[in-house]
């Protein structure tokens, strides 16, 4: 298992984790990933002349846009350049026209969520070609991989950023469309941030995804994303800060895979390089969970802790409703047989 944590723009630490009560060809990997806040956006700000003062910053040329230097920012993107350039991801947010109350997104996100439970096991039985991956489960998480690599992609082109800006970052003071409850959960502007997310969806989804199953897999993914996205909206009104950054990440829906997976094999082994952790994977889950409220109390960094609650918790909550489901079934086997015994 891959554990991947990081600190505001810069990993700081790798650490490799081993479940070994689950035999499976891929390693599996951890939701512990990060869904980032982008704090450092903030144009049309009182304290943007402030920021200036602390963070250095380089003069985008006015010429035509160069796509080699844009896609050589990825990997060469020091902290001006970062500042600068997400600076400017931000400039269709205040000349908007419309913004959507929390009220009304969430009503959007809690139908959504009951939308996506109830028609999975129909799209995926009935609607090509959603039926392929009915019987290529892994596949449907490269699919979901895919998608984010696009999104990546898209934000290295500045034609696309007014689509990105509307649909695909969560902003918490403006709402130009409600489905960036669910876009922004397919998006990432930096490389590390897609990687480390992308790295454990791989190793950990391609995983989870043959044991639930292609429906049960999508639900608890998008309906993770969808609760992490509604958290984030609403911890500043409940903890009153004045200001807080848009965020985007998968990470909301990839700490609802973990928190699934611990709730359904909470004593599956945990080695953290070749230390085992004692508890096992509900131990870790639950390390997690108090890891993020210890962040959403403090706030210290800037990750988005609202938002890996709220998937955590939608996590537990598929957990549980598997679980129940699968005992139930189990129940009926013993009895059809016990009736020819």
């Amino acid at each position: 298992m891959f554990l991947s944590v990081g600190l505001r723009s810069n990993p700081v630490k790798l650490s490799f984790f081993r479940f070994s009560s689950i035999k499976c060809s891929k390693p599996l990997g951890s939701a512990l990933t990060i869904r980032s806040l982008s704090n450092k956006c903030i144009s049309s700000s009182p304290i943007h002349s402030q920021l200036s003062n602390i963070i250095s910053k380089r003069n985008f040329s006015n010429g035509k846009f160069s796509l080699r230097g844009s896609w050589e920012s990825i990997f060469k993107d020091n902290g001006s350049d970062r500042y600068t350039r997400l600076n400017r991801f931000q400039q269709f947010q205040r000349n908007s026209g419309n913004s959507n109350s929390l009220g009304v997104i969430t009503a959007f996100g809690v139908g959504a969520m009951a939308v996506i439970y109830f028609i999975s096991p129909y799209l995926f039985n009935i609607v090509p070609p959603f039926t392929y991956f009915k019987h290529n489960p892994k596949d449907l998480v490269y699919a979901i991989l895919g998608t984010n690599l696009l999104v990546f992609g898209m934000w290295r082109i500045p034609q696309c950023w007014r689509f990105l800006q509307k649909y695909m970052l969560l902003q918490k003071d403006h709402m130009a469309s409600k489905w960036a409850i669910v876009g922004s959960a397919f998006s990432h502007q930096e490389f590390w941030h897609l990687g480390m997310n992308m790295l454990a969806l791989w190793s950990f989804g391609t995983s989870l995804a043959s044991i639930l199953g292609t429906a049960n897999f999508f639900s608890l993914y998008m309906n993770s994303a969808i609760a992490g996205s509604l958290f984030s909206l609403w911890y500043p009104r409940i903890a009153k800060l004045m200001m807080i950054g848009p965020s985007l990440g998968a990470s909301g829906a990839l700490f609802g895979v973990f928190g699934s997976f611990a709730y359904l094999f909470p004593q599956a082994k945990i080695l953290l390089f070749v230390f085992p952790i004692p508890g096992g994977a509900w131990v870790a889950f639950l390390g997690s969970v108090a890891w993020n409220l210890a962040g959403c109390v403090l706030r210290w960094g800037s990750f988005d802790y609202a938002a890996h609650l709220g998937g955590s918790l939608m996590g537990i909550a598929y957990g549980w409703y598997i679980s129940t489901l699968m005992k139930k079934r189990r129940e009926r086997r013993i009895k059809s047989v016990s009736k020819w015994v």
